[in-house]
């Protein structure tokens, strides 16, 4: 939380505490478990100039737009065990925080554990759904979880460990760091900077400027729309694909260190370096206007398609 901020605002709180023990139980592993969950709801007054903050743990994280000047939040803690009483007992170790400081809003949750006291036995679970105006800017936070955002058009900043991410119509200013968790993103446009470890990157329509870094896992490129600006893609032990009906309207910058560039035959591309260690070609179209596309890639290899059953040439 902000170091400086002296005092703590809450504004139009409303909270709602429901514990559910359903009579149905979920079989897993041979064993019946009982499903305990808690309900919490808490809503903010919104003004320009607002970023809202989550920090989840182990939890599914949806982060959606509505037409109102307000912000909400809806959580659930979910305990999974063959004993209801435990389950009951865990399902209250779970808590979670939600407070404005000067224009920030901060949530997360966190396991309560007094001293001396047993770690849960219970397979635990957060849910969040939280609705937010499409100008809010916002920073989530997950770890061991998984996240959906969509429709925010200011600014959206993500840090993640083994937690997926979909992305679905977002733009503005875009900041991802990612590990060991795959990202999905489909029509985002804006100012993108990525940087995944160990993760899969799909995109999908994209527009603006990009700015990718990735270590040791797969990138594709399914589409990119008339809007795309610069595409600049840094990777290591790893495969880049982009696929472009409109591959000969934009301009090249490949760089391959210890693999192949691959790319169809009516895409003349000028050999810069053509070596077993290194390879290097560009293009550049005809046009006055068009994207610029720099990939280089170390131990990984390069595959520029129109479709995905293109002829190709590789070298």
């Amino acid at each position: 939380m902000n170091a400086h901020a002296a005092t703590l605002l809450l504004i139009g709180l409303s909270t709602a505490l429901t514990v559910l023990s359903p009579g149905a139980k979920l079989a897993a592993q041979g064993q019946d478990l009982h499903v305990i969950t808690k309900k919490l709801e808490k809503r903010f007054a919104y003004q320009s100039g607002y970023e809202v903050n989550i920090e989840g743990e182990k939890a599914d994280v949806s982060i959606m737009t509505w037409d109102r000047d307000e912000i909400l939040f809806e959580v659930q803690f979910v305990a999974r065990h063959p004993d209801k009483a435990v389950a009951e007992a865990d399902v209250e170790k779970m808590k979670y925080v939600a407070d404005r400081v000067r224009n920030k809003i901060y949530v997360r949750n966190y396991l309560s554990i007094a001293e001396g006291e047993a770690p849960p036995a219970s397979n635990m679970q957060a849910k969040y759904q939280v609705k937010v105006p499409k100008d809010c800017p916002v920073y989530l936070k997950n770890y061991f979880g998984a996240a959906q955002v969509a429709n925010l058009e200011k600014r959206f900043r993500y840090q993640g460990e083994f937690s997926p991410l979909g992305l679905e119509n977002v733009s503005g200013e875009i900041d991802m760091d990612s590990r060991f968790g795959d990202i999905q993103g489909r029509q985002l446009d804006g100012q993108i900077q990525i940087s995944t470890r160990r993760s899969d990157l799909v995109l999908e329509e994209i527009q603006g400027r990009y700015n990718i870094q990735a270590e040791y896992g797969e990138i594709r490129i399914l589409s990119a729309s008339s809007g795309l600006l610069d595409l600049n893609i840094q990777a290591e032990k790893s495969n880049v694909y982009l696929f472009d009906r409109k591959l000969l309207e934009n301009a090249y910058a490949l760089t391959a260190a210890h693999g192949r560039i691959i790319f169809p035959s009516d895409l003349r591309m000028e050999f810069l370096k053509n070596t077993e260690a290194l390879k290097q070609v560009s293009f550049q179209p005809q046009q006055e206007y068009y994207p610029n596309i720099t990939i280089s890639v170390s131990f990984g290899d390069i595959y520029l398609e129109k479709d995905k059953n293109s002829g190709h040439k590789g070298f």
